[in-house]
């Protein structure tokens, strides 16, 4: 699906190329955006939302692979194995968050924040429901299995606490007096 969000940001433009032939390529001309935070607060941001995406893939994964009876209920392994889409789209998050220059289009400006915004909650939700599981078959007199326990609280923990400091990766439109120097 293709989405015109954007288009209205885009200007057709003729450029002459190499050749000197008129080629028409889009020109982006829509409004910029720039972090609201501070430059120390922001590598802080930036080192944190690194390291917990990296912790919560890992917990992911670790909990996926490892040899478990919990993980043969639909309850449990579901919602574990559906937070590998959420966890993609966050590392596509955090790359477009460490190759944002200090001006960005409103395009990637959505695809920061809003993407650390959305999808945090969605694994916090996923990881809370396959706990939630892991729960009810301790209580239905399944054995316990403390490392994918562990494992699923500690991705919860993550994606909570990545919801939560997206406060620092807050971006505000720049003023078209200094849209031109940017």
């Amino acid at each position: 699906m293709v989405s015109r969000k954007y288009v209205g940001d885009y200007r057709l433009e003729n450029v002459p190329d190499r050749r000197g032939k008129l080629k028409t390529v889009p020109v982006y001309r829509g409004p910029l955006f720039r972090f609201s935070a501070d430059e120390k607060t922001l590598k802080t941001a930036k080192g944190r939302v690194l390291a917990l995406t990296a912790v919560l893939t890992a917990a992911m994964l670790v909990t996926l692979l490892l040899p478990s009876e919990l993980l043969q209920r639909l309850y449990v392994v579901m919602p574990l194995v559906l937070s590998i889409i959420p966890a993609m789209l966050l590392w596509t998050g955090v790359y477009h968050l460490f190759t944002a220059g200090p001006a960005v289009p409103r395009d990637k400006c959505d695809k920061i924040h809003n993407r650390f915004a959305g999808w945090s909650v969605v694994l916090t939700a996923l990881s809370a429901l396959s706990l939630f599981g892991q729960l009810a078959s301790y209580f239905t007199g399944s054995a316990a299995d403390i490392p994918v326990t562990f494992c699923t609280a500690v991705m919860a923990a993550c994606a909570a606490w990545l919801f939560a400091g997206k406060k620092d990766l807050r971006m505000e439109e720049l003023p078209p007096e200094e849209r031109i120097s940017a």
